[in-house]
């Protein structure tokens, strides 16, 4: 973890330093190592979420009343 506060540390220190605003829906807009590794964190808990969200979805049977007819 470690290695990866540091290289997004990095990241941040050379967009900044080309004049130009840290991309928000990439990179959290910090330096502080505890606030990146809570951004990790809270990315990785929000993969799961979707992932076990679109498989439950998947398991779904085609005849659930979920299911709504196509729009005309």
């Amino acid at each position: 973890m470690a290695k990866r506060i540091r290289r997004t540390q990095h990241n941040i220190h050379a967009i900044r330093a080309s004049g130009c605003p840290v991309p928000t829906s990439a990179f959290i807009d910090t330096l502080d190592p505890a606030q990146i590794e809570l951004w990790f964190a809270d990315g990785a808990y929000r993969a799961h979420r979707l992932r076990s969200a679109t498989t439950r979805l998947a398991a779904l049977p085609e005849d659930d009343s979920t299911s709504q007819p196509p729009l005309s």
